[in-house]
């Protein structure tokens, strides 16, 4: 688990409500951290401007705004923080426009449960790396 003295707030985008359970489940063992849920890009972009993500988590494919159109609005309230596409599409076009929008990470949602766990404490450790962690591996060294 990666310690943190506050919540990290992350916005969790998806229309699948077993998905947002899952990843909920996920992220909840690995860090500290509230999660406010969305289930569409325009929904996202609502909840973006009033809570103050530090990590976004926006699916592809959703009713009314897809993630695709979400993210660019997205990466313009936001610029820096880290926003990771979790999806099942792959098309190369699809993530070459997500990449080109400003897509930090992708991380796909179609593999088994105990992959798609991994990804998402990889993407933690990347993105928020454990202080102690990296405090107690310098002072071994």
């Amino acid at each position: 688990m990666i310690n943190r003295p506050t919540p990290l707030r992350i916005l969790l985008v998806d229309d699948e409500t077993y998905m947002q359970a899952f990843v909920s489940k996920v992220l909840s063992v690995s860090i500290n951290c509230t999660i406010t849920p969305a289930r569409d890009g325009q929904e996202a972009i609502e909840k973006s401007k009033t809570g103050d993500p530090e990590l976004i988590i926006l699916d592809i494919n959703m009713p009314r705004m897809d993630g695709v159109q979400a993210l660019g609005e997205l990466r313009a309230l936001r610029a820096d923080t880290p926003i990771v596409m979790l999806t099942s599409i792959s098309e190369e076009v699809v993530v070459e426009k997500c990449l080109a929008k400003g897509a930090s990470h992708f991380i796909r949602k179609d593999v088994g449960a105990n992959i798609l766990k991994v990804e998402l404490e990889e993407m933690l450790q990347q993105f928020f790396p454990n202080p102690e962690a990296s405090h107690e591996h310098a002072s071994s060294s």
